[in-house]
């Protein structure tokens, strides 16, 4: 089994990060079942959340975005 860090961040999300990846993830590179071994609380919050407290774009007005996937 691949060992997995599980982190919790201030936001409420959690995230497991691989610590080791066990022999056969290594071969065939199928996810194995995770075996938390390490929780960690950061006082950070998540990459998604980040992301969402960004502050718009000033020129996003500008950008000519076509509706669908043809742009016709």
């Amino acid at each position: 089994m691949c060992n997995f860090i599980q982190r919790e961040y201030d936001c409420g999300h959690f995230r497991w990060i691989a610590s080791k990846w066990c022999r056969a993830y290594t071969i065939t590179h199928k996810r194995c079942p995770p075996d938390v071994t390490h929780f960690e609380c950061v006082d950070t919050i998540c990459g998604d959340c980040k992301a969402k407290q960004r502050p718009p774009v000033p020129w996003e007005n500008l950008i000519m975005r076509h509706n669908n996937r043809w742009g016709l």
